[in-house]
């Protein structure tokens, strides 16, 4: 789609929706999936993982159904990157970045407890689930994607993180 018509439908939604970003997150999650995806994609040039060898593909899981699966598959920038979506957590093994969709049924809880300790980072798009401990969180502010940062989870976790994204990001505790 091009950009114009992009911006076009864009401006559509927020003429429908108003112009409250917390509606329009509840209304269709803040989803602008292609943008997501290439976010994605880059927080792995700039997020360090331990005994990660740059030959292994990178795996993203994404827990139960996304339309960011799509995009994801369609904006691999040359990488090799594995995505693959799981119906349970417990069917989701050894990834490096686990995506939880808006409306994933399973709670923020369970699925941070189910990766404690070790090294996936897990990035959700649902207004405070960066305070409740996901690694990073998609969250619209002034109608604009952005990012947050969960510093103290990702160390709990050993993940590293470049300080070039860290000023990009919104730090919540």
């Amino acid at each position: 789609m091009a950009l114009k018509s992009k911006l076009l439908l864009f401006g559509i939604m927020l003429t429908l929706l108003g112009t409250n970003p917390l509606a329009a997150q509840q209304m269709n999650g803040g989803r602008d999936y292609d943008l997501k995806a290439d976010f994605l994609i880059r927080f792995s040039d700039y997020v360090y993982w331990k005994n990660r060898s740059k030959n292994q593909p990178f795996k993203i899981a994404i827990l139960e159904e996304s339309p960011i699966n799509a995009s994801l598959l369609s904006d691999q920038n040359n990488k090799k990157i594995e995505v693959k979506q799981y119906k349970n957590l417990k069917e989701v093994g050894f990834c490096n970045i686990l995506f939880v969709p808006y409306d994933c049924s399973i709670p923020i809880e369970t699925i941070i407890s189910n990766f404690s300790g070790k090294p996936v980072l897990i990035v959700t798009e649902r207004n405070g689930y960066g305070k409740k401990g996901a690694h990073m969180n998609f969250v619209m502010v002034e109608n604009k994607l952005k990012f947050e940062v969960n510093l103290k989870a990702i160390n709990k976790v050993g993940i590293g993180i470049s300080s070039f994204l860290l000023q990009h990001a919104i730090i919540v505790e």
